[in-house]
């Protein structure tokens, strides 16, 4: 129970951190001045209309979505690169573990 409660808590705590981490990513990327890319505005506008709202009430909401968006992928990112962080360490882990047991032996 003890080995469930710990493993949920990890997850939960890497979640955070990808979550705060892709924010703050997402603002430093947000400080460069740039105007969107064609390609993020058609993937912005169909999502909408996937969703069944073609047409923004107020089309300044639009750098607004981007913005979610790039906080999105950002999360994302961090949350692979901890990902993999955890999993090199677990994978260090074990076998300094294994080579502690091959001399004991």
């Amino acid at each position: 129970m003890k080995r469930i409660l710990l493993k949920i808590l990890g997850c939960g705590v890497a979640a955070a951190l990808s979550i705060v981490g892709g924010w703050y990513v997402a603002c430093l990327f947000m400080l460069v001045p740039y105007n969107m890319p064609p390609g993020e505005d058609a993937f912005i506008r169909h999502g909408l209309t996937a969703v069944g709202a073609e047409h923004l009430a107020n089309p300044d909401d639009m750098p607004m979505i981007a913005l979610l968006l790039c906080w999105g992928i950002a999360a994302l990112l961090i949350g692979a690169l901890l990902f993999i962080g955890y999993a090199v360490l677990r994978r260090r882990h074990r076998s300094a573990r294994a080579a502690a047991a091959r001399r004991a032996s």
